[in-house]
């Protein structure tokens, strides 16, 4: 099925393509990778005039770790994301996360930011992102914002974006040396597909206990969710009694959708069964 005709426009800079966006309204978007927004034109699913071409733009693919942290631009590629050297030393679950999305193919061409904006619930990045503390640096023609990723997302297929704004990069802070970190996934179908659960973990031990612990998940609620209250936990023993408590705060801010995935009801269960797995995972590393 062929696409239905539009302008790719190619704006030389941000600000311009901002103003591309502005000028066009709900006829336009940003493309990048185009591994979903093509898809979605092609089904007749979504019909847009006007693409701006973000690729046009220098500069938005590099990777760099900063004193603060690791900054990834917008057009980074998943695969450049997952191999780079940096991600996997200094956040080493994002780099799994990547890893995890599609095909090889699907990661050579799809972006960072393309992902992100999508904002769909089932997506593999936003958990690890989330337990990182990431924030996304938005820009538009107010000029430049920062929004911290756990309030970027306001429901499925939503996010914070304004008219005319472009998510230019995802800023990952450091987290402490002691401080382990991990990705896991459950594929109820294929393993290219969608996952049916993301669960990411932050987990420092201080001898037997917990330091701190940070978990993200996917595919559980209307939008990536970062778990609510865990701080309750600090300085208790790591143990199996511990895990369940810990789920049970984590089942309550849940709210699964029956989907080709699973029911409700089973992604419920599956979530206690992964976020223990994870957890006693951190807790023997």
């Amino acid at each position: 099925m062929t696409i239905p005709a539009f302008d790719l426009l190619k704006p030389g800079s941000v600000a311009e393509a901002s103003q591309m966006l502005l000028e066009h309204g709900d006829e336009a978007r940003p493309i990048a990778g185009g591994t979903t927004l093509v898809i979605l034109m092609k089904q007749r699913a979504l019909r847009f005039s006007h693409l701006v071409d973000l690729q046009s733009i220098p500069g938005l693919e590099r990777i760099a770790d900063n004193d603060d942290g690791l900054s990834i631009g917008a057009l980074a590629t998943h695969r450049s994301v997952e191999r780079s050297p940096l991600v996997q030393r200094r956040a080493p679950a994002l780099a799994q996360a990547f890893s995890h999305v599609g095909n090889v193919r699907i990661r050579e061409t799809a972006s960072v930011g393309g992902n992100l904006v999508h904002a769909d619930y089932r997506l593999d990045p936003p958990p690890a992102l989330l337990v990182h503390g990431a924030e996304v640096v938005l820009a538009g023609a107010a000029g430049t914002r920062v929004v911290a990723l756990k309030d970027f997302y306001r429901g499925m297929y939503e996010t914070a974006l304004e008219p005319g704004e472009i998510l230019v990069e995802v800023h990952v802070p450091h987290v402490a040396p002691s401080a382990r970190t991990v990705y896991s996934r459950f594929s109820s179908l294929s393993a290219n597909d969608w996952p049916c659960i993301g669960v990411a973990a932050l987990l420092s031990v201080d001898g037997d206990d917990v330091g701190e612990l940070r978990l993200g998940l996917s595919g559980v609620a209307e939008a990536p969710l970062l778990a609510a209250g865990l701080d309750r936990f600090q300085g208790q023993g790591c143990s199996e009694e511990l895990w369940d408590v810990v789920c049970d705060v984590v089942d309550e801010q849940i709210s699964p959708v029956s989907d080709l995935r699973g029911s409700a009801d089973y992604k419920r269960e599956m979530t206690r069964v992964w976020v223990k797995r994870t957890l006693r995972e951190l807790a023997a590393s």
